[in-house]
C-alpha cells in the first residue's frame, strides 16, 4: 500500500485530510485498487479533542455493549458491541444520552463533504455506527457489508485500541489477492463496502473500534424492503 503524505503541495506545509484536496486523487486510486484507504494519527480528520471525547463517550460513559456471535450478513462473530445508531427498517438512534454526542463529531460537515468528494456523491448521510470490542478470542467473520445494506458505500473505522495483537483487518481483493491492514492507535480505516473482509482473532490485549457506515440514500433500508416483498409474496401464495 503506498505510504500517504500529508505535506500540502501548494505551500509546503502540514496540511490535514479534510482541507487537503489535492489528496483526493490519490486517495480515490487507493480505494479502487486496495479496497481501502489508511490513515494514521497525524491526518488531522479528527483533533486531538476529538479523538479523545469520542473514546471518553464510547468507552467510559457506560454505553450498554451486547455479545454478538452472528453478524447481519450471517456470518459467526465472537465480538462486544456497543450501539449508537442501528439501520433494520431506517437508520435510528439509540444510547441517545451518548451516540448523540458522538455523532455530532463524527457527522460534521467537514467529514461528511471530505467523504462526498471522495465518492464523487453528495449527499451523503450516515445511517448505522457502533462501536466493537474484542478480546483475545475475539473475530469477525467474512461478510460484505451491502447485504446488512445495498446502499452502503463506506465504512469509516476508528481504532481505539492501544496494545493487542492478532486482530488483522483483511480486504479480499477481485483478482484473489488479500489486502492485510495491521490498524494502530488512533489510525482511521474507510473501506469500501462491496469488498468482502473479515477480522481475524485477536491474541491478546483489547482490539477496540467505532465504526460506522455512509450512503447517499437516507431512507428505509433496501434489504429490509426486499424481504419484506418476499414475505408478504409468501403470505399471499399460502
Amino acid at each position: 500500500m503506498q505510504e500517504i503524505s500529508y505535506e500540502n503541495s501548494s505551500n509546503d506545509t502540514k496540511a490535514g485530510v479534510l482541507e487537503n484536496e489535492s489528496l483526493i486523487e490519490q486517495f480515490v486510486q487507493e480505494l479502487c485498487q486496495n479496497g481501502a484507504v489508511v490513515l494514521d494519527d497525524r491526518s488531522g480528520f479528527f483533533s486531538d479533542e476529538e479523538w479523545a471525547a469520542l473514546e471518553t463517550f464510547g468507552l467510559l460513559s457506560g454505553l450498554p455493549y451486547e455479545t454478538v456471535d452472528v453478524g447481519d450478513a450471517g456470518e459467526p462473530n465472537k465480538v462486544e458491541v456497543g450501539r449508537l445508531m442501528t439501520d433494520v427498517e431506517q437508520p435510528l438512534v439509540v444510547n441517545e444520552s451518548i451516540s448523540k454526542k458522538m455523532l455530532k463529531i463524527i457527522c460534521a460537515p467537514s467529514r461528511l463533504k471530505f467523504m462526498e468528494n471522495l465518492l464523487g456523491i453528495s449527499p451523503l448521510s450516515v445511517r448505522r455506527a457502533q462501536i466493537n470490542k474484542m478480546h483475545a478470542g475475539s473475530f469477525i467473520g467474512r461478510h460484505v457489508d451491502q447485504d446488512s445494506n445495498p446502499d452502503y458505500e463506506v465504512s469509516i473505522v476508528l481504532q481505539f485500541g492501544r496494545a493487542f495483537d492478532g486482530g488483522e483487518f483483511i480486504i479480499q481483493l477481485p483478482d484473489g489477492s488479500q489486502n492485510v491492514i495491521v490498524p494502530t492507535f488512533r489510525s482511521i480505516t474507510i473501506t469500501r463496502c462491496d469488498f468482502a473482509h473479515e477480522v481475524r482473532p485477536v491474541l491478546a490485549g483489547t482490539r477496540t473500534s467505532l465504526v460506522y457506515f455512509v450512503s447517499r440514500h437516507a431512507g428505509l433500508n433496501r434489504r429490509y424492503l426486499s424481504e419484506a416483498a418476499v414475505g408478504s409474496s409468501a403470505s399471499t401464495m399460502a
